[in-house]
C-alpha cells in the first residue's frame, strides 16, 4: 500500500467505527498528512484489512520516513496513540457523550466508553489474545489462571521504594501512569486514552479503563489529585457511592502498605469492571447473625476474608469500619500478627464492594506487611520458595483469585516440560524452578496439562501464605473470636 491508501484506510475505519464523522473527513486527513509530513490529498478507495495490518504498515511507514525515532515496542505503541488520537473523538467530546448516555443508563455510559477504547486499540486487545489462561480447580473453589504477556514483573522491593522517592513532573510528563495528566500524554502511550470525571462522595475522581484489560471491563477510578493511597472510613463510602452509581459493577480497593498493596502506591485509585471473581463464590466457614439485619460470613478462602450482607448499605458500612478499626490495632504475636513497629503500621485491609439481587455485599480481605528475619520479603507475603513462579506484591485482583503470572513463564515452562520428558541437560534459565522441577520428575506423568496443574497449586500457595490466619484451629478460632467483638 502506498501512503495515500494507507492514510485512506485509516480514515475509512474511523468512519466505519464513528470515530469521526463524514463532514470531518477532510480536516482529519489533513491532521494525518500533517503528522507523516505528505502534501494534502482526497481520501482515496482502498482495500480493507484488519486494524493491526495497515496499522503496522503505518508505523513502519513514519520509521522510514524518520518521523519515529525508534523502532521498539514501547516507542510503536506511543506513535500509534498519537495517530489514533487524530481520528477519533476529543476529550471533551467523549466526556460529553458519556454524561448524556449515563442519563439514560449507566451500562450505555460504560459500554460507550469501553467500545471506544477497544476500537482506538487503547486496550491492547489483539496482543492481550496471546495470553495463556486456564482454570484450577483449589480447596477453594476454582482460581483462575493467567500468562500475562503485557505485564513485566516488579520486585516488590522496588514497588516500596517508589512511594519514598519525591517525583517530579517533568518534560511534560505526569506524576504517574495513571494520573489523569495521561489522557491526550505522547508519554506512557496515551494519546488514545479517554477519561471522565465522576463524583464520589463529594470528591472528584476520574473513570478510565485499563490498557492491560485483566478481565472484562477493567476500570481503573482514580483520585484527581495525585495523592498516596491511603484507607480510611472515607474509603467505603468512595465505594458504596460507586457502586450505587454503576450497579452492574464490583469496586475495590488495593491496600495502602508496601509489600501487600499493589503496584501503584503514589496515587489513590481503586479497580472496577462488570466481572464476578472466584472469591465472589466463596463459601461460608461460618456464618454469624448476631448483629439484626447483618450476615457476617468467614469465607472458606485463602487470605483471611470476612463478609458482610445486608440490605441497609449504612449497616453493611457501620461494621466494615468496625472491622477496620479493630484490625488497624489487633495483635497476636502467637499467630505472627503484630499490629505496628514503632510509629510504623502493618496491619491494613484489601476491601471489595458489589450490589447484588439480596443487597449489598462488603468483603474485607485482612493484611499484614510485617516482615522478618526468616521472611524478608514478607511474613504474609509469597514465601521465597514460590519466588519462581510468583514474587510480585499480591494485590487486589490476584487476592480475588485471578493469577496474573509473568510473561517468562510461558516460554520457561515449555522447556521445562521438554527437559524433563526428553532427559535433556537443564538450562540455565530454570535455575530458579530446579527444586520444583526435582518434584515434577518424580510425577507419574508430564504433560502440558499436568504442568498447569502444577503451576495452579503453586498460586494456591501463594494465597495461602499471604493469609494472615491460617486455615487451622487456631487461626479460624481467632478470626471467629474477632467477628463476635464486632
Amino acid at each position: 500500500m502506498n501512503h495515500q491508501e494507507l492514510l485512506s484506510s485509516l480514515i475509512s475505519y474511523a468512519i466505519d467505527k464513528h470515530l469521526i464523522k463524514t463532514e470531518e473527513i477532510s480536516t482529519r486527513l489533513g491532521f494525518l498528512c500533517d503528522l507523516f509530513q505528505y502534501e494534502p490529498f482526497d481520501v482515496i478507495n482502498s482495500v480493507k484489512r484488519p486494524y493491526h495490518e495497515w496499522m503496522t504498515d503505518c508505523l513502519d511507514l513514519a520509521y522510514n520516513r524518520g518521523i519515529l525515532a525508534w523502532n521498539t515496542i514501547d516507542e510503536r505503541d506511543a506513535f500509534e496513540a498519537k495517530i489514533m488520537d487524530l481520528v477519533m473523538p476529543s476529550p471533551s467530546e467523549v466526556k460529553e457523550r458519556f454524561h448524556h448516555l449515563y442519563q439514560q443508563s449507566p451500562w450505555d455510559a460504560t459500554d460507550y466508553l469501553y467500545q471506544l477504547s477497544k476500537d482506538v486499540n487503547y486496550i491492547k486487545s489483539r496482543r492481550l489474545k496471546e495470553n495463556i489462561e486456564w482454570i484450577y480447580e483449589s480447596p477453594y473453589g476454582k482460581l483462575e489462571m493467567t500468562i500475562n504477556l503485557a505485564k513485566p514483573e516488579k520486585d516488590p522491593r522496588d514497588i516500596a521504594n517508589a512511594i519514598l522517592e519525591k517525583k517530579e513532573s517533568t518534560e511534560g510528563r505526569p506524576l504517574c501512569v495513571i494520573c489523569k495528566e495521561n489522557e491526550q500524554n505522547y508519554w506512557n502511550a496515551r494519546m488514545n486514552l479517554r477519561i471522565v470525571p465522576i463524583t464520589l462522595s463529594d470528591e472528584l475522581w476520574h473513570f478510565q479503563y485499563s490498557p492491560y484489560l485483566y478481565y472484562n471491563e477493567h476500570a481503573i477510578i482514580l483520585h484527581d489529585i495525585h495523592k498516596p493511597m491511603h484507607i480510611s472510613h472515607k474509603t467505603f463510602d468512595f465505594l458504596f457511592d460507586f457502586i450505587n452509581q454503576f450497579p452492574t459493577y464490583f469496586i475495590g480497593s488495593n491496600a495502602d502498605l508496601p509489600i501487600v498493596g499493589g503496584s501503584i502506591l503514589s496515587h489513590e485509585h481503586f479497580q472496577a469492571g462488570r466481572y464476578h471473581f472466584p472469591i465472589e463464590y466463596a463459601k461460608p466457614m461460618r456464618s454469624f447473625t448476631h448483629v439484626p439485619g447483618l450476615v457476617i460470613e468467614h469465607l472458606n478462602w485463602p487470605m483471611t476474608t470476612i463478609r458482610f450482607k445486608s440490605k441497609d448499605q449504612s449497616l453493611v458500612k457501620l461494621y466494615g469500619c468496625h472491622l477496620y478499626d479493630l484490625w488497624k490495632h489487633y495483635n497476636n504475636p502467637m499467630l505472627s500478627i503484630v499490629s505496628s513497629t514503632g510509629n510504623t503500621p502493618h496491619n491494613t485491609i484489601t476491601p471489595i464492594a458489589r450490589l447484588t439481587e439480596d443487597g449489598y455485599e462488603l468483603d474485607i480481605i485482612l493484611r499484614n506487611n510485617r516482615t522478618s528475619e526468616a521472611y524478608p520479603f514478607g511474613i504474609f507475603h509469597p514465601h521465597e520458595d514460590v519466588h519462581h513462579i510468583k514474587k510480585e506484591n499480591i494485590g487486589l485482583i490476584e487476592a480475588m483469585g485471578l493469577a496474573i503470572l509473568p510473561g517468562r513463564l510461558k516460554s520457561e515452562l515449555d522447556l521445562i516440560e521438554k527437559v524433563l520428558k526428553n532427559g535433556l541437560p537443564s538450562d540455565p534459565a530454570l535455575d530458579k524452578h530446579s527444586h520444583w522441577m526435582a518434584y515434577l520428575q518424580k510425577l507419574p506423568k508430564l504433560d502440558s496439562k499436568v504442568l498447569f496443574s502444577e503451576v495452579g497449586k503453586k498460586f494456591e500457595r501463594v494465597l495461602l501464605d499471604s493469609g494472615v490466619f491460617k486455615l487451622d484451629y487456631e487461626g479460624i478460632r481467632a478470626v471467629h473470636q474477632i467477628i463476635m467483638e464486632l
